[in-house]
């Protein structure tokens, strides 16, 4: 993307992204004021407390990172996950830039340009497939738990139909021998062979399959313990604030945020996320002033608090780098 679109495309979203977020409580019934006012009444020992919750839930998805690229600690697993994701949700279209960076460090502690790939590709796999499995295991609540305004099944199924038809063409990928060679031989004809995917794909489906069935425990568990995690700040971040939802409800929010932040409009969905969530909560029989106070909370912990703590983990990786350089 050329230096005058990519500046026009950061105006429009961060435009975008602020309209939205502003316009976030008018938009349910309520003001900032309000929602400041409930925020304001949240003690240190319970921001403290958020804080463990969300902490704990990197550290389960850490598991997960390691897992999927054999030879990767679990304290460089979170370091990729916090410095990509600070990108990520700061820049548009950041998920490129923070798998450039992620690419980056990985080549820099020792690891090949086909690894990396295998790991993004099975990483980019399980985050689809979680958030997914929220999803289905809401609609599955829907009947009993009349959650049918917040997660319609026809319109939602009218979003899941390009991410499931992706999903189906992995798996085939994965499952036919000759797939990764018909592609990569299509992909070249289109490339006029400047790729040569005809024979590195190949190479990709044996090293994801053979780091699935080696890893695919510690992933599954990691990311299990991660979606609970994740469901437990969200919880708490309610309770804390006085609302109480059941759990269905609050599994069905949950889904609602994951399946938007699948929606790459903002970085990392800020103000999509917030607004669509927090919609679909009240129309449950949420309040409008407590729903969009516990939502800012879990966001402030699931999006912004990775913009500062990220940045300082990389700042810290590229003092560490450059002294290693200067010393050897």
């Amino acid at each position: 993307m050329s230096t005058p679109r990519r500046t026009i495309t950061s105006v429009l979203t961060g435009a975008l992204t602020i309209a939205l977020l502003a316009l976030l409580p008018r938009a349910v019934g309520t003001s900032w004021a309000t929602v400041g006012t409930l925020l304001s009444r949240l003690s240190l020992p319970a921001i403290g407390l958020l804080g463990v919750v969300w902490i704990a839930g990197l550290g389960a998805h850490s598991f997960v990172l390691a897992a999927s690229l054999p030879g990767l600690t679990k304290r460089r697993g979170l370091t990729l996950s916090l410095t990509g994701s600070a990108v990520a949700n700061v820049l548009p279209l950041g998920g490129a830039v923070g798998t450039g960076l992620n690419f980056a460090m990985t080549r820099r502690w020792g690891f090949s340009s086909a690894a990396f790939s295998g790991f993004l590709a099975i990483t980019t796999l399980i985050n689809v497939l979680a958030k997914l499995g929220v999803v289905a295991v809401a609609l599955a609540l829907t009947p009993i738990a009349n959650t049918a305004a917040a997660l319609p099944i026809g319109r939602t199924s009218l979003l899941l139909i390009p991410v499931l038809a992706a999903l189906g063409a992995v798996a085939w990928f994965l499952a036919v021998e000759t797939a990764p060679t018909t592609t990569g031989r299509g992909l070249d004809r289109v490339t006029r062979g400047r790729t040569q995917l005809e024979r590195s794909l190949p190479v990709l489906r044996r090293s994801v399959r053979e780091v699935f069935r080696r890893g695919w425990r510690p992933m599954t568990g990691g990311m299990l313990a991660y979606l609970l995690l994740q469901l437990a700040l969200l919880w708490l971040c309610f309770q804390l604030l006085g609302t109480a939802f059941s759990l269905p409800v609050l599994i069905t929010g949950l889904a609602v945020e994951r399946l938007l932040t699948l929606i790459p409009i903002t970085p990392g969905g800020a103000g999509v996320v917030e607004v669509g969530t927090v919609a679909a909560l009240v129309a449950m029989g949420g309040d409008p002033a407590a729903v969009t106070a516990g939502m800012v909370l879990f966001r402030s912990f699931t999006y912004m608090l990775e913009i500062p703590v990220g940045g300082v983990t990389l700042a810290f990786w590229l003092f560490v780098n450059r002294k290693q350089a200067v010393a050897a």
